[in-house]
């Protein structure tokens, strides 16, 4: 395949369209304690919501559990962050409630908002 060929066929990709729809409840955890010091590891957003989706998996097996509607690793003025959403606790009351319990236990300030629901198609 030419060079030319190869940039031909990158054109014609499709692209994935995020819209926003409607907006939905949740809690904010900060990834800065109330002490103002950056939690650690690095990367506690993205095992946070994936100890979230286990829980969910073992609780309701067979529920439809999308990652990114749950629980959410978010950047907030560039602060760290674990959005989770209001549905987790109807969904799966353990998990949610595993999610408050560790942003207590880490002194992690957790802040009720909401934030817009997106699509993707």
């Amino acid at each position: 395949m030419a060079a030319n060929d190869a940039n031909e066929d990158t054109h014609g990709m499709d692209r994935i369209e995020v819209t926003e729809q409607g907006r939905i409840t949740g809690h904010l955890i900060r990834g800065v304690t109330h002490a103002q010091k950056t939690f650690r590891p690095s990367d506690w957003p993205e095992r946070l919501a994936g100890v979230i989706t286990l829980f969910v998996g073992e609780r309701r097996p067979g529920y439809p559990c999308a990652l990114s509607r749950l629980a959410m690793p978010v950047v907030d003025g560039n602060v760290k962050c674990l959005f989770v959403s209001d549905e987790l606790r109807s969904v799966c009351a353990d998990a949610f409630d595993f999610a408050m319990q560790f942003a207590a236990d880490n002194d992690l300030p957790v802040v009720l908002q909401t934030a817009p629901a997106l699509a993707v198609r």
